[in-house]
């Protein structure tokens, strides 16, 4: 063989060997510029080099790497900075750069309007939801999730089944409810994201998100490394999975669609939830709040709620504030940073969506065991007691944005006080009246709904401005407690034939109450033709058909005058029997009195 031709065979063995090694995979990038140092350092400890950003804009960097490289940057985050994933991870430079300007235009846009009016006047269907929350519910899944796979990693086949179990078990408390529906949401690795989406009654369009992701990392050994993933991040889907149980236990349903997500590939750069907020942003889905729940069980610190503050909507974060103030009482919020993409609500804000994030602790004080093998609910004293809290808020979160109601409860107003979701014509919330002291619809309306504002009894519950009476001249019960004895909750009054409150037209009363008895628990019921200068005149008295949260019914004729008020006293009947009979303002200690202030024509 002459020597040209040697060459030419050595060549060709050498395209042969180099087409056998095909070039490993590069992605880009993008994290926040104050962890770059710290990562660099990592880096050097590991003998690697991290390259230098190709683009930097607003706090925000964009690094190309190897793909086997996140791994080792998602462990430089959580050792260097405390942060879960803190990086976004996109298939291309132009995807990165894109994320670089969304985000300078997500941060200015913060403080701008949202797309709905976020208000509270859903109390009675989101008290139905919270008295069903479990404990041993969310444990369950805590448990299951974390001990049946060896790690939920997004690119193995684990993560994968993880993904059909979640579907199947939201598929089996779904079942019989042909308004929800359960599907994998499939991606290009291994594992998928689940949604189950349970459709608006009258405002199907508008679409509320509540998630948590559902992969798992041991950042030692990615993909055969034990990852348990207890509290980071099976709290969380274990902590939706249980508003979705209660919603379909107390025949929830929505005026505005929602969807419950568990997203694959948070740790590796927040691959699934961005895979699915940029597809609904492309197919122009109207979401109008989206909720994060990323690690919910382990109480880092003496707050209940750190909420985190950048990169999530400023009008949402008010809604999650003024949720855990009227449902939830007594438990704390605080301010927390968090730093670029620390979970998936970042995905969902670069997307132009408005989006919160409650978290466990602060980042220095949040779980120590995440992304390793002791990552267990052992750790967490084998109980889900923490993420009870967190499921509550899911679930205010829900029947507050979504609207609509549990069976037996009245549908509230959508937007603030726009269109009744229960189709009967336009509803008037009511707001506290300094003069009246009481809630008062100032405008003439079919109906005045008093919403949240009287839920609970003498500072028992979230109700503000107590006692609610004309010029507080009566004074609530201060024994017992909230939602443990009586309180009224509720106010409304309306026309029977839907038209404007006028003198003469018959109109219904609903009162919903908290009941201790059925037999000891009696509601009476006055109106006034002049709430400036009010003479009661009594109704009737009314007793609770069951206990616990229950609404009351009465009819009467409206008298002349044009702002008129209707005055509900819930009393319990004593063993001194002093409260046996009606009364205006009955002296009781568990007796709740309310009065609901409206114009008519």
């Amino acid at each position: 063989m002459s020597r040209l031709g040697s060459v030419a065979v050595w060549l060709a063995c050498a395209t042969s060997a180099f087409a056998k090694a095909p070039q490993e995979k590069e992605v880009w990038i993008t994290l926040g510029t104050d962890a770059l140092e710290p990562v660099r350092g990592a880096f050097q400890g590991q003998g690697l080099t991290l390259a230098a950003p190709t683009f930097q804009k607003g706090g925000v960097a964009v690094l190309r790497m190897r793909e086997s490289q996140v791994a080792q940057l998602a462990r430089a985050m959580h050792d260097k900075l405390n942060r879960c994933a803190g990086f976004v991870t996109h298939d291309s430079q132009a995807e990165a750069f894109a994320a670089v300007e969304s985000d300078g235009a997500s941060q200015s846009a913060q403080l701008v309007a949202s797309l709905i009016t976020y208000d509270i006047n859903n109390a009675p269907s989101v008290n139905a939801l919270l008295d069903e929350v479990q404990e041993t519910e969310i444990r369950g899944t805590i448990n299951s999730l974390s001990t049946n796979w060896t790690n939920r990693y997004y690119d193995v086949q684990s993560g994968a089944d993880a993904s059909t179990w979640l579907e199947n078990k939201w598929k089996t408390i779904t079942a019989g409810r042909s308004d929800i529906t359960v599907e994998l949401f499939p991606h290009s690795w291994k594992q998928s994201s689940v949604i189950a989406t349970l459709q608006g009654t009258t405002l199907p369009d508008e679409v509320v998100v509540i998630g948590g992701h559902l992969d798992s990392i041991n950042l030692s050994d990615p993909t055969t490394g034990t990852a348990p993933g207890a509290d980071d991040d099976a709290s969380g889907v274990a902590s939706v999975t249980e508003v979705l149980r209660v919603a379909v236990l107390k025949g929830y349903r929505p005026a505005r669609t929602v969807k419950f997500m568990a997203y694959a590939g948070e740790e590796v750069g927040l691959l699934g939830s961005k895979a699915i907020a940029n597809s609904f942003k492309s197919s122009g889905v109207n979401v109008v709040g989206v909720l994060q729940l990323d690690m919910t069980n382990y109480k880092g610190n003496t707050f209940d709620f750190g909420l985190v503050v950048d990169r999530t909507n400023a009008a949402l974060n008010t809604q999650i504030r003024n949720l855990v103030t009227t449902y939830q009482p007594g438990l704390t919020v605080v301010s927390a940073g968090c730093g670029y993409a620390c979970s998936d609500h970042a995905s969902w804000t670069s997307a132009g969506y408005p989006a919160s994030m409650p978290f466990e602790a602060s980042l220095s004080t949040m779980n120590p065991k995440i992304h390793g093998a002791e990552d267990t609910l052992a750790f967490m004293g084998g109980t889900a007691a923490n993420s009870v809290k967190f499921a509550k808020l899911g679930a205010s979160f829900v029947a507050e944005l979504a609207k609509g109601a549990t069976e037996g409860n009245t549908p509230p107003p959508t937007n603030g006080g726009g269109e009744d979701p229960g189709g009967g014509g336009s509803l008037n919330t009511a707001v506290f009246d300094a003069t009246y002291k009481a809630p008062r619809c100032a405008t003439a309306g079919p109906d005045c709904d008093s919403g949240a504002l009287l839920d609970g009894r003498a500072g028992l519950g979230p109700e503000l401005n107590t006692p609610n009476t004309l010029n507080a001249g009566c004074a609530d019960g201060t024994s017992g407690s909230y939602h443990g004895d009586e309180s009224i909750d509720r106010l409304e009054v309306s026309t029977t034939d839907g038209t404007t409150l006028a003198a003469g037209k018959t109109v219904k009363i609903e009162a919903t109450v908290y009941a201790y008895s059925t037999s000891a628990d009696k509601l009476d019921l006055y109106y006034t033709g002049d709430a400036a200068s009010p003479s009661w005149t009594f109704i009737g008295t009314y007793s609770p058909s069951s206990t616990g949260t229950t609404t009351l019914s009465a009819t009467y004729t409206l008298p002349a005058g044009g702002v008129q008020a209707i005055r509900a006293n819930f009393r319990y009947n004593g063993s001194n029997d002093t409260n046996s009979t009606a009364s205006i303002c009955s002296s009781g200690a568990y007796d709740d009195h309310d009065d609901l202030v409206f114009t008519v024509q």
